[in-house]
Formats: structure tokens, sequence, C-alpha cells
């Protein structure tokens, strides 16, 4: 009985702890990948833009200036640039605000992209950058002259296309590009570094003429603004973190990227006040564009993220998303650049 008893003893041990080596040995889930739509990052307004002397004391709302595109990129922290283009003949594609406001940090299309190519060479690891092109002459020249052609020839010229992010990339293998977003997602943040995305900015008969010849975008670089239904719907861009908050916050749950606004016309930087920014913030926001990232000593107005210029998504990414690991070398500091 006694050996029967230590028999009976042992198995129950036994037994006891298989299960603890068994709970031991069980794998916990995958964390969620982190993916584009789940960073949040500062942008610039007319990233070229430079005061044009006399101008920004007779219009204020120009009354603001740009570090160089790779200072911006370096010590700013900015991931996300727009740049305005003009065809001008026999210049080609040019980069500048008005022609009353013409001054600016980089030198024609082509130019102001290598600024950022070649910043971007220097640092692989970088979290994909993200370049709106603005098409700046008259709907009826763009189309006549085929500008949106020039353009997009331009990047493939400039860009090397295994450093770029097209819409085709994105769609992969869904029916649209909606979908794939909507379902499948954005691509992964280790697959996007060094890499980068463009977008057109526009949403006139510019826009409606890109998509009428490029109704799926295939073999094209840029996304298209487009409404949150339609087969393209990618990037959503509503400047006014007021007026078209829910409509932001609806289109970040649903895994589009957002645009908005923390400052504009330079009325926030004269009043220093940031409650457009806490409104912009609150619309889940991907790209936070704003004339005064941080170079302006002057303005006394500067916007910067509350974890760093590129950071977790708090109302997008998953919990495990740590800021430090998007890109943990940054060492972002204002600036004035006179």
């Amino acid at each position: 009985m006694k050996g029967t008893a230590m028999g009976l003893a042992a198995l129950l041990l036994l037994t006891g702890l298989s299960g603890c080596f068994g709970e031991e040995m069980k794998e916990d889930p995958p964390l969620e990948e982190i993916r584009l739509n789940h960073l949040r990052m500062k942008g610039s307004h007319n990233s070229y833009h430079v005061k044009t002397p006399g101008v920004s004391t007779l219009v204020p709302e120009n009354n603001y200036s740009h570090a160089d595109l790779d200072v911006q990129a370096d010590r700013l922290g900015v991931r996300q640039f727009e740049l305005d283009v003009h065809y001008i003949p026999g210049m080609g594609l040019r980069v500048y605000h008005t022609t009353l406001d013409p001054s600016t940090n980089c030198d024609g299309f082509a130019g102001c992209m290598s600024v950022l190519l070649n910043w971007s060479t220097e640092n692989p690891q970088h979290a994909p950058l993200w370049l709106f092109i603005e098409p700046k002459n008259l709907p009826t020249v763009v189309q006549e002259l085929d500008i949106l052609e020039m353009i997009q020839t331009e990047i493939a010229t400039t860009w090397p296309a295994n450093r770029t992010i097209t819409p085709a990339d994105v769609q992969g293998d869904a029916d649209n590009l909606r979908t794939a977003i909507t379902s499948n997602g954005w691509p992964t943040l280790e697959e996007s570094r060094g890499k980068t995305l463009f977008v057109l900015l526009d949403k006139t008969e510019i826009r409606d003429l890109y998509v009428e010849r490029n109704p799926t975008l295939e073999n094209q670089t840029m996304f298209a603004i487009v409404e949150e239904n339609h087969s393209l719907a990618s990037i959503i861009s509503f400047v006014n973190p007021d007026t078209h908050g829910d409509r932001l916050r609806d289109a970040s749950a649903m895994g589009f990227m957002v645009r908005t606004r923390p400052d504009e016309a330079t009325i926030e930087a004269q009043d220093v006040n940031y409650s457009r920014l806490e409104l912009a913030l609150e619309t889940g926001a991907n790209f936070i564009t704003t004339d005064f990232p941080g170079n302006d000593l002057v303005a006394n107005f500067a916007i910067w993220l509350p974890e760093g210029p590129v950071m977790c998504n708090p109302q997008t990414s998953p919990e495990h998303c740590a800021t430090r690991d998007i890109e943990p070398w940054g060492n972002y500091t204002p600036i004035s650049i006179g």
C-alpha cells in the first residue's frame, strides 16, 4: 500500500508539473506589426518657402521661412513635405509660392527632390518621407501641356523606383486601393524605411483629370486625395481640424492617412495660440502640417509633437508601439535661420 501511495503521489506531481511546463512553452500570439497609419509625424506647409523682402510685411500670411529641406528632415524631424510646382516655358518645373512671393530654399522641382533624396540616402533607416506635390498652373494649362505627366516623369527620373512606395504597391492583389487599405492595411514601417511616398495635393479639376486619366493609378507614383468612398481613397486631407474634426476622426478609424493643420495663415503664430494644435491631435491625424516646424525663433511659436516629430499615433497604433523604436537616433532641436 505504501508503495502504491507513493506511486500515485509521484504521478500526481508529474501531472501537475507537465501542466506548468505546458503553460511555459505556450507561445504568445505575435504582436501586430506597426504600419504607416500607426504613425504621426510633423509636416511643413509650403516646405520650400522663404520670406520675400517686403512681401511678408504687406501680406502677413506669407511671413514665415523654412530651413533647407534636408535641415528640416535632419534637425526638425519633418517627414511630410509640400512642394508647389509651376511650369515655366523654357525653364521647366519650378518650385515657389507665387510670382509676387517667389523666394525659395531649393532650385527647381528635380533640385528640391534631390536635396531630400540625398538626405534619405545618408539616413537609410528613416521613417518614410511623404512628398505632397501641388500643381499651381491653371487646370486648363495643366491639361493642355500635360503637366501632370511632366511631374510624373520628373519624379520617376529623380527618385529611384526601389525607394518609392506607389499606389500599386499598396493595392497589391486587392480589387482596388481603398479595399487594400481598409482590409489589409498600409505597408509596415520596417518594409518602408528609407522610402518615399508621393501625393497629388489637389481637390480641383486637376485631381479629377489625374483620376480620369489613371482610374487605378497603375504605373503612377502619386496617390490622389479623393472622397472616402472612392475606390482610390487613401489620403484624406482637411486643413481645419475644428470644422472637419468628425470626418477626420472617422477617416483615421477606417485606416486612411489623415492630414490637417495646427496653424494657418500665421494667425496662430501671431497670437501664440496652440488650441488648434490640440484639435488637430484629437482627430487622429497622421500629418500635422505647419508653417512653423521649429526654425523660426523670432515668431515664438513652433509645433512640436508630444513624443517627438515622428511618434506612435495614440488613436491608431497598437499598445506595444514605442516611439523610440520608430527613429531612436533623432536629436531634434529648434534652430534659427536668421
